[in-house]
């Protein structure tokens, strides 16, 4: 049975170029995905008429909205402490492939300063509208 009282909720950076955005999405997808508490997809399978079988997809609506560079620092800083969980993917986590070289290059720029490519949520449908409602689809 799918659980349409929660979603997936993925801002992206208005002006990111198109590879960004299916890295970032995809990224942000797969952090979320991989860390629900919940199952995220309804069963195994769904049957084709000839017997195939086909993985289920997921069973929360994903959603991708769009947002100015200021909008995503803002909704940064709104979701620290909410018990959301959340993800922010920043430029610097394309163009570094290595952890470590991350780690090192990320504690050198503070919050305010990181390129903010995307900001992926999974939550209570009310609590997600709250946060991202006066942002707009990704079209």
């Amino acid at each position: 049975m799918q659980d349409f009282s929660k979603k997936m909720t993925i801002v992206l950076k208005d002006d990111v170029a198109s590879w960004q955005l299916t890295n970032t999405i995809g990224h942000i997808a797969a952090y979320l995905g991989n860390k629900m508490s919940e199952p995220f997809d309804t069963g195994e399978y769904f049957v084709s008429k000839d017997g195939i079988n086909f993985p289920r997809n997921s069973q929360f609506p994903i959603v991708v909205l769009k947002a100015a560079s200021g909008q995503l620092k803002d909704l940064a800083v709104k979701l620290r402490g909410t018990g959301l969980n959340w993800i922010v993917y920043v430029r610097e986590m394309i163009d570094m492939a290595d952890d470590e070289k991350l780690a090192k290059a990320l504690s050198s720029i503070s919050s305010k300063e990181m390129n903010i490519l995307g900001i992926g949520i999974f939550g209570p449908n009310d609590r997600l509208k709250e946060l991202t409602g006066s942002l707009r689809l990704w079209k």
